[in-house]
């Protein structure tokens, strides 16, 4: 399943991948990145290859929970 958020206008796209793990992907905005990234830091790993982060199973639901308090769902 797919979600989006606005972060100050800018979406960042969630996808569940079959493993349960979370992607989390934002076109490259310093200010959303400056949110983004420490709501993902700890939580699963940097995947240089798709410019996004993977959030580990255990962690999805925060991670998402503090996603909306920060973005507007669409």
């Amino acid at each position: 399943m797919q979600q989006k958020f606005l972060v100050q206008g800018v979406p960042v796209f969630t996808r569940r991948l079959p493993s349960g793990d979370l992607a989390v992907w934002h076109p490259f905005n310093a200010e959303v990145q400056a949110i983004v990234e420490p709501l993902c830091r700890g939580r699963g790993y940097w995947q240089a290859e798709f410019n996004n982060s993977i959030v580990k199973a255990h962690c999805v639901a925060s991670v998402l929970v503090e996603l909306a308090k920060i973005g507007r769902a669409q």
